[in-house]
């Protein structure tokens, strides 16, 4: 019996071998390509935006897409704006889509982003950018218990692995990072506010028959229960203390992104609006 190794065979299968493995890797170049396109579109234009509210050029409005919604947006009167300059770029954005709800930045880090609000669809812009066209990486958005008026307000982003949207909120866990970027500014059409970062912590989302500190539920006009049940849990799960303490008096903001130390886990960022 011959046992010999057939060359011929050898060559067809090697060869058959190169143009796959090249084949796996042009695609895979050019999905990486793609996916590098994709995220720079979508970063350049936020920056357009935030260069906007700086006193940059004016954003291109032709790339404007929104839908239209019932009730629309209450139109602002002129009283209620501040003499800072922002205040007129703010409604600009607002008169370009009335789904703006305010302007949320980090000093010294890539939070700096608008954010959205659509109470009948809470999470419509989970995936779709400023003007609500297909985007990976979305735009922060508010949750639909409350508005920017509310005593408690909860803004979601994407944890992305680019650092990009709330990418880098989990470096607040830890300390250093947060001695470093204490405040978080939320500006809105109305006014500008300061917010003293409170507390950080890791958590995750409970099942309906699951006991378990629900953080999201606690936003909108908060009664003096829930003020202080959130107060009690916060600080039970702080990861570090920040020597700022909530009182029954103040205002939240809370940031919410995904976190993956468990399935179905958040990070999370709380507020106090500066007294």
């Amino acid at each position: 019996m011959d046992t010999m190794p057939n060359p011929v065979r050898g060559k067809k299968t090697w060869r058959i071998l190169t143009i796959l493995c090249t084949a796996v890797l042009v695609v895979s170049a050019v999905q990486l390509t793609t996916t590098l396109w994709r995220s720079k579109k979508e970063d350049d234009i936020f920056k357009e935006l935030a260069e906007y509210t700086e006193g940059g050029a004016a954003p291109r409005r032709a790339e404007k897409e929104t839908r239209d919604r019932s009730g629309g947006s209450r139109e602002v009167k002129e009283e209620e704006l501040q003499t800072d300059p922002r205040r007129e770029h703010y409604r600009t954005l607002k008169e370009m889509n009335p789904d703006f709800a305010g302007w949320l930045a980090i000093a010294g880090t890539k939070v700096d982003y608008p954010v959205m609000h659509t109470p009948d669809d809470q999470q419509y812009y989970i995936h779709r950018d400023f003007y609500g066209k297909e985007s990976v990486s979305g735009t922060p958005f508010m949750g639909d218990r409350c508005d920017p008026d509310s005593r408690s307000i909860i803004i979601y982003g994407h944890n992305m692995k680019n650092g990009s949207m709330f990418g880098s909120l989990d470096q607040y866990e830890r300390e250093e990072y947060w001695q470093e970027h204490p405040v978080m500014e939320f500006r809105t059409v109305k006014e500008d506010r300061e917010y003293d970062i409170a507390a950080v912590f890791r958590t995750r989302i409970y099942r309906d028959d699951e006991e378990g500190f629900r953080y999201y539920q606690y936003v909108g006009d908060l009664t003096e229960e829930q003020f202080e049940e959130f107060r009690t849990q916060t600080a039970a799960q702080a990861l570090y203390d920040t020597g700022i303490s909530l009182e029954p008096e103040d205002e939240l903001l809370i940031l919410s992104t995904c976190a993956y130390h468990v399935r179905d886990g958040r990070f999370v960022v709380v507020g106090r609006r500066r007294r």
